[in-house]
C-alpha cells in the first residue's frame, strides 16, 4: 500500500533519550514504544490445502510496554472500540434473505494503518533487522554512515498511523470508518455500534473491525461496494463465507 506508518523525514529521526530529554525540556507529553514482528497461521482452523489458510507476518506495536518522557507507565485515552455485536450480524443475515436482496463481504485491507494515529504524540524504536534493513535505500541510508557504521544506538521515529497492537488503535480506526461512512451517506444504526443503513439504497451495512458485510436489494449491492471502496481500502467483495469464524451457507 506504500503508507508511511512512521515519519522517516531527516529531521526526525533521533535517539530514544532524546526524545524523553526533549519533551521533558519542553514541558511535552509524548509516549515512547517498541515494534516488533509476529507471524500466525490465519485460518488455522481451516482444512489443510484451503487457500484461506496461510502464514501471515506483520509488524505490530507493543502496547503493553509503554512509558512516557520520565519513564513511568504511559497513560492512554481508553476510548474503547465498538465492534458489531453478533446479534446485529445475524439481523444483516436475515435482512440479506429477504426476497430480492442478497448479502455480500469483504476484508478492509491493512484497516488499522488507514487511520492516522490521535492522542498524544507517540515515539517508536525500530529494530534493526525487522524494520530498519528492510526500508528501501532511500531510507535506509538515515540510519546508517557513509562507511557503513549505525548512526543510532535505538532509533526512534515518530508513529503516525495506528498500527495494530496501539491500545487507541482500534478507536482511531473506528472513528476513521465512522466518518468515511457517513460521508457516503450511510447512517448509523441507533440500536448497534458499527452498523449503518443507507436509505437511498436500503442497504444494511455491520463492520466488525475489518470484516464488512454489507445486505439488501442485489441490483444496490455493486453501488454500495462502490461507494465504500472509494473511502476504505477493500478487498475483493463477495458472497459469504467465512465471518466472524461462522461458515455461512
Amino acid at each position: 500500500m506504500g503508507r508511511e506508518v512512521w515519519d522517516l523525514t531527516n529531521d526526525n529521526i533521533f535517539e530514544w533519550h532524546d526524545v524523553a530529554g526533549w519533551a521533558r525540556h519542553k514541558g511535552k507529553t509524548v509516549h515512547l514504544g517498541r515494534v516488533f514482528g509476529i507471524m500466525v497461521e490465519k485460518g488455522s482452523e481451516l482444512e489443510i490445502g484451503d487457500p484461506a489458510r496461510k502464514m501471515k507476518y506483520r509488524v505490530v506495536f507493543q502496547g503493553n510496554n509503554v512509558v512516557n518522557q520520565n519513564w513511568e507507565a504511559a497513560l492512554f485515552q481508553d476510548l474503547g472500540s465498538s465492534p458489531a455485536s453478533m446479534e446485529a450480524g445475524k439481523a444483516c443475515d436475515a435482512y440479506g434473505s429477504f426476497a430480492g436482496n442478497d448479502l455480500e463481504q469483504a476484508d478492509a485491507e491493512q484497516a488499522y494503518i488507514q487511520a492516522k494515529l490521535e492522542g498524544v504524540d507517540t515515539w517508536v524504536c525500530l529494530p534493526w533487522d525487522e524494520c530498519i534493513d528492510k526500508l528501501p535505500e532511500e531510507h535506509r541510508k538515515k540510519f546508517y554512515n557513509p562507511d557503513g557504521s549505525r548512526k543510532f544506538t535505538r532509533p526512534c521515529v515518530k508513529l503516525i498511523r495506528a498500527l495494530y497492537g496501539h491500545p487507541d488503535a482500534g478507536s482511531c480506526w473506528e472513528r476513521h470508518c465512522d466518518r468515511r461512512m457517513r460521508e457516503k451517506g450511510f447512517i448509523p444504526i441507533k440500536s448497534w455500534p458499527s452498523c449503518y443503513y443507507h436509505p437511498e439504497l436500503r442497504l444494511m451495512m455491520m463492520i466488525y473491525v475489518d470484516d464488512f458485510k454489507v445486505a439488501g436489494p442485489k441490483q444496490n449491492l455493486k453501488t454500495g461496494w462502490s461507494l465504500i471502496t472509494d473511502v476504505v481500502d477493500m478487498g475483493q467483495h463477495g458472497r459469504m463465507d467465512l465471518f466472524l469464524g461462522c461458515k455461512h451457507e
